[in-house]
């Protein structure tokens, strides 16, 4: 009987076993390393999409006490530097010294309405502009003409004033000081016109040392003197005045209004009316100067 010999070795169930169990490893390995790699990049895609950075700038806030603007500037990465300026005025620059907290408390406010605008850097150099509108009426210095003669001066200030000087042309300054602590805030006074055109300088100075200086020009305007008097049987009637007399008007009782000749230019001039046989006498007399201002006085029994 022919017989065949094999002499490998047989492929049986356990070889097949240990072929799979390797196979299934290295797909687990795979697996492993794949899932990393993929969350590695979705990881790294998201920080590129969100970088942790610091997007805040400082903090810009108002205040008002008195005649003072108030500034707060806040950051907590610290400021290095701040300027400000009021309107169109050249800006204020203060260099910090890397603060958390800024406050600007001595800025004074101008008179009338105005705008102060603020800018601040941190120390990353980022920027923030902000800006406020303060209203605040500061001194006031206000003129009157009172009956062509005389001029009141008024000057105020909410926070109170000092004192206020004046004068006319080169005359001496006169100083003038509030009537009580208690009311500080109004000053008035009441001056002369000299004759002819003037020059009037007020100057007014606050509780903070703040002042406002005003001039103007005023014509003192004075109405012709007129006087009266009885000398022996004759009214006498003088009239002066420093611009120059145009015309003068007399009445007697109810007679016809008549005019008296002046000389060209007088400054002044009198003249005599006879009223011996007058028991009763109302007299009128009307005076213009050259400059269109007049004066009328009546008067009786002289």
């Amino acid at each position: 009987m022919n017989q065949i010999l094999y002499t490998g070795k047989s492929k049986g169930p356990a070889s097949i076993k240990s072929i799979l169990k390797s196979f299934a490893i290295f797909i687990i390995v795979f697996g492993i390393i794949f899932i990393g790699d993929g969350s590695y990049a979705l990881y790294s895609n998201y920080q590129l999409a969100h970088p942790k950075e610091d997007n805040t700038i400082p903090q810009i806030s108002f205040e008002q006490e008195e005649n003072n603007a108030i500034v707060k500037i806040d950051h907590n990465k610290g400021i290095s530097r701040i300027s400000y300026h009021w309107n169109d005025e050249v800006e204020t620059i203060i260099t910090g010294n890397s603060q958390e907290t800024a406050i600007l408390d001595n800025i004074s406010i101008p008179a009338g309405i105005n705008t102060l605008y603020v800018s601040a850097t941190d120390i990353n150099n980022k920027t923030a502009e902000s800006s406020y509108e303060y209203a605040y009426d500061g001194i006031c210095i206000e003129l009157a003409v009172i009956d062509s003669s005389y001029m009141r001066i008024t000057a105020s200030d909410v926070t109170g004033l000092s004192y206020i000087t004046y004068k006319w042309n080169n005359d001496e300054e006169i100083t003038a000081t509030p009537e009580s602590a208690e009311n500080s805030t109004f000053i008035q006074q009441i001056t002369e016109i000299p004759t002819g055109l003037n020059t009037l300088s007020i100057t007014a100075v606050n509780s903070s040392n703040k002042t406002l200086t005003k001039t103007q020009d005023v014509r003192g305007i004075h109405a012709p003197v007129i006087k009266l008097y009885i000398q022996g049987n004759d009214l006498v009637v003088m009239v002066t005045d420093e611009e120059g007399i145009a015309e003068i008007r007399q009445q007697i009782n109810v007679e016809e209004e008549q005019i008296i000749p002046v000389p060209d230019g007088a400054k002044s001039f009198s003249y005599r009316y006879d009223i011996a046989d007058e028991e009763d006498v109302l007299v009128t007399i009307t005076a213009v100067d050259i400059e269109g201002v007049s004066r009328t006085y009546k008067g009786k029994n002289y």
